[in-house]
């Protein structure tokens, strides 16, 4: 059902309400779900946002396709959330979480786009045996995140535009990075990315896409296309 979990009648009100969000998120291991998630990176996006971008009084609505509604009386907007993960790294959190496997400071698994399924022995297996794999060079952690992030996007546009889907005047997405890779130049990243939004017309389904994980936030709209990046900040 959707709920309404926060309301503000003017910037100073919004920074307050921001602040007082649970937006804990549990280890996988510990009863992670969507919805922690999901409200972590909403929060975090109001607060990197400049200020003047949205106009009050303002209501945040947690529901479902999409996953937030950010009613303005500038316009509406329709906010949908996904995460960047791959399956197997995910399932390999949990397992090292859950059973303590593997050293407390491991290699970064080199992850390749569509790899397939792995079993939780293999993955224990991996874990166990730590490679170091096959590393990375030049700019190829950048064409990874670049790849990866658009990827992401590509598998979330025909959700937004299937029946049931809500769509606003204005509609965005929050991409939640958390794709395996060694420190990039997200300038240099987001400007691999950029191009790929605009050639699979991602800009037609949203209107705005950000991609954060939890230092950097990047903007990327078209109009041409338009990249930004930004410290991310702390609801506070």
């Amino acid at each position: 059902m959707p709920e309404i979990i926060l309301r503000a009648d003017i910037p100073v009100e919004l920074r307050a309400r921001l602040a007082e969000l649970d937006i804990d998120v549990p280890l996988r291991s510990d009863g992670r779900r969507k919805h922690h998630a999901e409200r972590y990176c909403i929060a975090h996006l109001l607060a990197t946002l400049p200020v003047e971008q949205f106009s009050f009084p303002l209501t945040l609505t947690h529901s479902d396709k999409p996953d937030f509604l950010l009613a303005m009386p500038g316009a509406d907007v329709g906010i949908e959330h996904t995460e960047a993960v791959p399956e197997n790294i995910a399932h390999a959190d949990f397992l090292r979480e859950k059973e303590g496997l593997g050293p407390d400071v491991y290699f970064t698994p080199h992850v390749k786009l569509g790899e397939p399924k792995k079993t939780a022995d293999e993955l224990r297996r991996e874990i166990e045996a730590d490679e170091s794999g096959s590393g990375w060079c030049g700019d190829s952690p950048e064409r990874e995140w670049a790849a990866a992030i658009a990827h992401c996007v590509k598998e979330k546009m025909p959700k937004a535009t299937a029946d049931g889907f809500v769509r606003y005047p204005v509609n965005w997405l929050i991409v939640y990075d958390n794709w395996p890779l060694p420190a990039i130049d997200y300038a240099k990243a987001a400007s691999y990315l950029a191009p790929l939004l605009a050639d699979m017309d991602a800009f037609s389904v949203f209107d705005t896409i950000f991609v954060h994980d939890d230092s950097h936030m990047c903007e990327f709209r078209d109009a041409p296309v338009i990249q930004m990046l930004r410290p991310l900040q702390a609801p506070q």
